[in-house]
């Protein structure tokens, strides 16, 4: 049995592409479990009357809980399924008519395999918005093209319930994001059997807003933090991040009180946190040559503020969360230092 899970709050439109597009799968699941976690624009009573408009010819299955973090409605989703084969997704995607039947097929088939990890994309015609259309120039176009090596997203994934036990469920003790990443490790950590389906199926649809981008730098931020991972990339973007300011303020402070010979030093110092600043200008043009190119005025300007303004609120995110993870996240931080093959095993054997 086949049970497909998400988590939904204040979607509405999002909800009902999603059944229109449930409705039109190759393979349709056995069962839908949609966890609210608090709807204010009627996407909890859109849900209740498709519940019981399907309920006649198909498992269509609908719980709120208000305030519930994403993990935290992923597991209700999860336990309260009847399936022993759980396909996961994110309301606000699109999805083609075979995306269910690929992820899950192998599932089906192979009875070694425990998860499969979907391929998704983010298509450019989706994009509204010159700030949607500045992150396209930067990254290009986004596809995610799955493989047994990857690190699988819950907006496109298929495992069987057992590893969902096995690794404890999404920890719920993050604030708002970052458990998708936890699972990830969890994963990786316990070695299980798993594979891709490399097709791209699954549509993700970006914001159109520079303000919603850099919301979502932050809580993703916040969730590395409090999980305590992604150390390196702290080190990496901050440490040149406030390196060059450092340099420039350094400078300038020796220029205007050092003399001559900290003058000399100062100047050297200011010149190279701008050197360092400079070097990145060039891989910036390309980006913003294809935003004009998109008739999107103020291109370079735009392309500086996305990469910086991201990058600076993931770090403000991971700090928050760093701190805030040592009182609040200690079952998180715990989980991913002891998860191994053998805990996993143990785990599912006493299920």
């Amino acid at each position: 049995m086949i049970s497909l899970v998400s988590t939904v709050f204040n979607d509405r439109e999002g909800i009902e592409s999603f059944i229109g597009s449930m409705l039109r799968q190759t393979l349709l699941p056995d069962e839908i479990v949609i966890v609210d976690a608090g709807s204010r624009d009627g996407t909890w009573e859109f849900l209740q009357q498709e519940a019981e408009r399907l309920d006649r010819s198909w498992k269509f299955r609908t719980f709120q809980e208000i305030r519930c973090n994403v993990a935290r409605g992923r597991n209700l989703a999860i336990q309260l399924a009847s399936g022993d084969l759980i396909a996961s997704t994110d309301i606000g995607c699109d999805w083609d008519p075979e995306w269910l039947e690929e992820l899950a097929r192998p599932l089906l088939d192979q009875p070694a395999v425990e998860l499969v990890s979907g391929s998704w994309a983010v298509r450019k015609g989706d994009l509204h918005g010159p700030w949607a259309l500045t992150e396209w120039a930067l990254k290009g176009e986004q596809r995610f093209v799955a493989s047994a090596e990857c690190h699988p997203s819950s907006r496109s994934v298929s495992y069987r319930k057992s590893v969902w036990q096995g690794l404890g469920g999404y920890p719920e003790d993050l604030t708002l994001a970052g458990d998708d990443a936890v699972f990830d490790f969890l994963i990786e950590k316990a070695s299980i059997t798993r594979t891709g389906a490399p097709l791209i199926r699954c549509y993700w649809h970006r914001h159109g807003t520079l303000k919603a981008f850099l919301k979502e730098s932050w809580r993703y931020g916040l969730g590395d933090g409090e999980a305590m991972i992604r150390k390196k990339d702290v080190f990496l973007i901050g440490g040149r991040l406030l390196l060059e300011p450092a340099l420039l303020l350094l400078g300038i402070l020796l220029l205007v009180i050092g003399g001559r010979g900290g003058a000399m030093t100062g100047l050297l110092l200011a010149l190279a946190g701008v050197a360092s600043f400079s070097l990145r200008i060039p891989r910036m043009v390309p980006a913003s040559v294809r935003l004009s190119r998109q008739g999107v005025r103020f291109a370079f300007a735009r392309i500086l503020l996305f990469s910086h303004g991201t990058k600076i609120f993931w770090l403000r995110g991971y700090v928050t969360g760093l701190f805030h993870g040592f009182r609040q996240c200690g079952t998180c931080r715990r989980r991913l230092r002891s998860m191994s093959p053998v805990r996993y095993r143990e785990a599912k054997g006493s299920i």
